[in-house]
């Protein structure tokens, strides 16, 4: 019975010693956005934001800045990461980031060198969102302006990112962890979201700016950039990037316009999309056969239609499976003359179905020759399954 105690007694003060590594939360903060420009007097410029839990909060807030945002300058972004208490008083916290913009400048030079200390560094996770900043305003600049709906800057552009993405389609859904899994891949090349920021800066980081209906600043969600051996080599618009995750069959809803007669417009509203993708070498050529199957509802017209005549929504059909067609071919043909990569992960494709082929390839490290020379064949599919709550149109003779 003794020994059983002692056993016990053991064992409570193992338990009772769980708090030697414990932190005072007064004494932490929470940093959600980092953002990096180059320094005028060092290699970087390393901005934080930092939030007040207080006046986050409706029913605790008082009236005062929601964020805090400090900058220091140095050579490397580990070195910055461990001297922010230059300026700030508390322990700074990593693993809850959402957001780690990345200047236009810095992304040109190359990524590599600094996100391989965010993917390396222990206390960050590897879910947060890297985006570019677009020349005109620093990235440090996007973390000082406000908005009404999320008081955070950074958490307001995570979800602004997250709503894009379900809704329309405009941007990729990156974090750190698919960046760093497709910059490893031998037949994709990687690409990120980019934003740019209109109005003043300084002025959106004013606390008035959450009560204006106009506010003095905004960010903006752009596109994508392309990034090629680490390297910045271009842009796409929001609409390009749909083509983009069509091809990726990531596409979760969206609205396609096209014109149904003359100048006059139609929307088809898609609510789900499957793409398969079959890839074969022939005669020397890698091919490609990408069918896109898609699904939705009328969402507006402006021309007369009979709805209750089936051959009418064929007509419409073809009319979008036209000019998809045609677009994404366009598309692919940008990424091959002006980017020189493959940003649509076709090359991994083809190393999963026919890596006899890929192989050589893969040997001589550049599946840039075998996507420039592929032959691809597109077919999308629409399906317009009801004309909304309506039938016809509304009578112009009345």
């Amino acid at each position: 019975m003794r020994i059983v105690k002692i056993i016990i007694i053991i064992h409570l003060v193992i338990l009772l010693a769980g708090c030697w590594d414990r932190r005072e939360l007064s004494g932490e903060s929470v940093v959600t956005g980092m953002a990096v420009d180059k320094g005028e007097k060092s290699k970087y410029k390393l901005t934080i934001e930092t939030t007040e839990a207080r006046e986050m909060l409706p029913n605790t807030a008082s009236g005062f800045a929601p964020s805090y945002v400090y900058s220091l300058e140095g050579d490397t972004i580990a070195e910055l990461s461990t001297k922010l208490n230059k300026g700030i008083a508390t322990h700074p916290i990593y693993s809850h980031m959402y957001v780690l913009a990345i200047s236009e400048e810095i992304a040109e030079e190359g990524l590599i060198g600094f996100l391989d200390f965010v993917d390396r560094n222990r206390e960050m996770r590897d879910d947060f969102n890297i985006v570019i900043v677009k020349k005109g305003s620093s990235a440090g600049d996007i973390l000082e302006v406000i908005n009404m709906f999320k008081k955070s800057a950074s958490l307001k552009l995570a979800i602004q990112l997250e709503t894009m993405e379900k809704d329309y389609g405009g941007v990729p859904d990156l974090k750190l962890n698919d960046f760093v899994r497709v910059y490893n891949d031998k037949g994709q090349s990687p690409v990120l979201p980019s934003i740019n920021l209109v109005g003043n800066a300084k002025k959106g980081g004013n606390v008035e700016n959450l009560k204006d209906e106009t506010p003095e600043a905004q960010v903006n969600v752009d596109g994508i950039g392309v990034i090629k051996h680490g390297k910045l080599v271009g842009y796409a618009s929001i609409k390009e990037v749909r083509y983009l995750l069509f091809v990726q069959n990531k596409i979760k809803t969206t609205t396609l316009s096209t014109n149904c007669e003359g100048d006059k417009k139609f929307t088809y509203e898609i609510t789900h999309s499957k793409t398969a993708v079959t890839a074969k070498e022939i005669n020397d050529v890698p091919t490609f056969h990408i069918k896109i199957k898609t699904g939705g509802y009328l969402d507006g017209i402006e021309c007369i239609e009979n709805f209750q005549d089936v051959r009418t929504y064929s007509k419409l059909e073809k009319k979008i499976n036209s000019m998809m067609e045609k677009n994404i071919k366009e598309f692919i043909e940008k990424a091959i003359t002006e980017y020189e990569a493959d940003i649509f992960g076709l090359g991994e494709i083809f190393r999963d179905q026919d890596y006899k082929h890929f192989k050589k390839y893969q040997t001589a490290n550049n599946w840039y020759d075998g996507f420039a020379k592929s032959k691809i064949d597109i077919s999308f599919e629409a399906e317009i399954k009801r004309g909304g709550l309506r039938t016809n149109r509304f009578n112009h003779s009345r």
